[in-house]
């Protein structure tokens, strides 16, 4: 079990990633509004015109009775917040920015009906009678009138034209991912990066999260947010390809980090995989089996153990042993040095460059 002490330093290690840089908008971002009926951005869905799958629906996010809350909204002709989608004119691909559960709940209702597949929404006393606990199959027979009225509802979209290939613009729609999700479920900044940056690495993040999540959670313990370990990832890639450049502002390290790697060759995204669960797998092999560490620890000995694998792999527990306490022992470690600001430049270097000096030995 993890100590109190460790619990703060974990929240105190959260919290510094939420901070984010003032961007200016670029003058070459164009925003306009229009109206899509619910078919119609079903339909867009259906032709790849919207990106909102696979990569968003890894999580998901609203619950069943909001999800039928929405279409009860809708039904009743109530005001829908507008939505918000980047439009990339180097790619013409379009990406939801603000209004992903909405969208997602209305296409996932729509296919339902089309495919005629097993859905039910939640009974709840506060809408329709005729959605309360119904299935697609009920809604058909008896109140048709329902989809037809729900497929015509229109929504109101502003329209951010951008081009994502300039790094100035990809910034700017990061920003306005923070901005607008305000709601009850907002996205994390690990959520964004999976949809500006979705790709190969992106894709290599996941893997290793699925393939290592054992290890991960007896290291860590279970993952408390979404994408949790997926930015755990991204961290120890960044820090080891990157520490050098780390100069204090974490969101933004981790954003170009992303953005320089998201399209690497297949060799060079197998090598990358590898090097994460060779190091995973053999601090694993190593620790004390009730040992649990705060994600700073764990940072630096993922690091450390990531430097120097192939003199590591052959070392002993007792050789670990001795070699972590070092570490703690280290004034880049102290408790004093853990008490805030953890992501400060100075802070991050001492402690990454003092693991990896010590697990050189």
């Amino acid at each position: 079990m993890k100590t109190e002490a460790q619990k703060v330093i974990d929240d105190l290690y959260e919290e510094d990633e939420e901070t984010i840089e003032n961007v200016v908008p670029p003058t070459d971002i164009f925003a306009f509004n229009e109206s899509r009926s619910c078919a119609d951005l079903k339909r867009m869905y259906d032709k790849k015109q919207i990106d909102i799958s696979p990569d968003f629906q890894r999580e998901q996010v609203w619950n069943q009775p909001s999800k039928a809350r929405f279409l009860d909204s809708l039904l009743k002709n109530l005001p829908i917040p507008s939505m918000c989608i980047s439009l990339d004119i180097s790619s013409q691909k379009r990406v939801v920015i603000d209004g992903l559960q909405r969208i997602s709940t209305i296409v996932e209702f729509l296919d339902a009906v089309e495919n005629d597949k097993d859905l039910t929404l939640s009974p709840l006393d506060d809408i329709d009678d005729r959605l309360s606990g119904k299935s697609i199959k009920q809604i058909k027979e008896y109140s048709p009138d329902v989809i037809g009225f729900i497929e015509n509802v229109s929504i109101p979209v502003t329209v951010l034209r951008c081009d994502l290939s300039k790094e100035n613009h990809m910034e700017y729609i990061f920003t306005i991912f923070h901005r607008l999700n305000t709601g009850g479920t907002k996205l994390n900044n690990q959520e964004i990066r999976n949809c500006i940056f979705n790709g190969k690495f992106n894709d290599m993040l996941f893997e290793c999260s699925y393939e290592k999540s054992k290890e991960l959670e007896f290291l860590l313990g279970k993952k408390n947010s979404r994408f949790a370990f997926e930015e755990f990832i991204l961290r120890f890639f960044a820090f080891q390809d990157e520490l050098n450049n780390y100069n204090g502002k974490l969101t933004s390290f981790l954003n170009e980090y992303m953005r320089n790697n998201r399209k690497l060759s297949e060799d060079k995204i197998n090598a990358k995989k590898e090097l994460f669960i060779r190091t995973v797998e053999v601090l694993h092999s190593k620790i004390m089996k009730e040992e649990r560490f705060s994600k700073v620890i764990l940072e630096a000995l993922l690091y450390g153990v990531g430097k120097n694998l192939d003199k590591f792999s052959s070392k002993s527990s007792e050789d670990f042993n001795s070699l972590y306490q070092k570490m703690l022992n280290n004034t880049a470690f102290h408790s004093g040095e853990l008490q805030g600001g953890l992501m400060q430049q100075n802070k991050v270097k001492a402690r990454l460059n003092s693991a990896g000096d010590i697990f050189s030995e």
